[in-house]
């Protein structure tokens, strides 16, 4: 898999210590995002569980899910090193290493087993273009599944250029100072998620998630521009 248009270690489009608050404000309904992926995955899974976090980031789901379910196991993927120091940090505090790991690199890289009963990607897909790279991610993930395992994948999508996306955008704009964004911010933080990302409009979404190998998929979340689906693995 190609490294991320977008490199949170290199060439950050934020500090990666600003990222969660900066998440909050840039992305519309977030932690109510991460609350309905959390119901959902508890909806599915046993009391016990083995999960797979692609894109672990700063750790806010490997916390979040790891405090609401006592018996669940994690490990959280991310090829950002500062971004796992943050969430390594976060784990400690919460006293829940003994229940989450993490590993440096991509999901291509994991042994091939375990297999595990959940994985999420959330806000990760964006960064890779769909030149087989977004496929790629999509299958390292559902190999490394059970059979009728959860997933949930979350991303930006639409088609870049078209009337509904630059309308989004101009609306994303406004919605980020309201949030309390300044205008200059806004657009320097937009002209960053032009450049950096691959959005898809959702009909090829799902073409990629059924060719990964996953059915029952279902949009569970929208938040203006950025879009959640619920799935199982064939």
């Amino acid at each position: 898999m190609p490294e991320q248009s977008i490199n949170f270690d290199s060439n950050p489009p934020v500090a990666v210590n600003e990222y969660d608050n900066m998440a909050q404000i840039a992305l519309p309904g977030y932690e109510a995002m991460h609350t309905m992926a959390l119901s959902f995955l508890r909806s599915h899974l046993p009391k016990e569980a083995n999960l797979l976090i692609v894109g672990a980031g700063t750790g806010m789901e490997l916390v979040k899910f790891g405090q609401r379910n006592l018996a669940w196991q994690m490990l959280g993927v991310d090829p950002s090193s500062n971004m796992l120091a943050i969430a390594r940090d976060k784990i400690q505090q919460h006293n829940l290493s003994q229940r989450i790991q993490l590993f440096h690199g991509f999901t291509q890289d994991l042994p091939s087993t375990p297999l595990y009963d959940a994985a999420t990607c959330i806000l990760v897909m964006h960064f890779l273009p769909d030149d087989g790279s977004k496929l790629a991610l999509l299958q390292s993930i559902a190999q490394r599944l059970k059979s009728s395992a959860a997933f949930i994948l979350v991303d930006v999508f639409g088609e870049k250029g078209t009337r509904e996306f630059e309308q989004m955008a101009a609306i994303i704009k406004i919605f980020w100072q309201e949030m309390g964004m300044t205008p200059e911010k806004s657009v320097e933080s937009l002209e960053t998620i032009h450049k950096g990302i691959h959005p898809l409009p959702e009909s090829r979404v799902l073409e990629l998630l059924q060719q990964a190998g996953f059915g029952n998929i279902i949009r569970f979340y929208t938040g203006l521009w950025v879009g959640g689906w619920i799935a199982t693995k064939n």
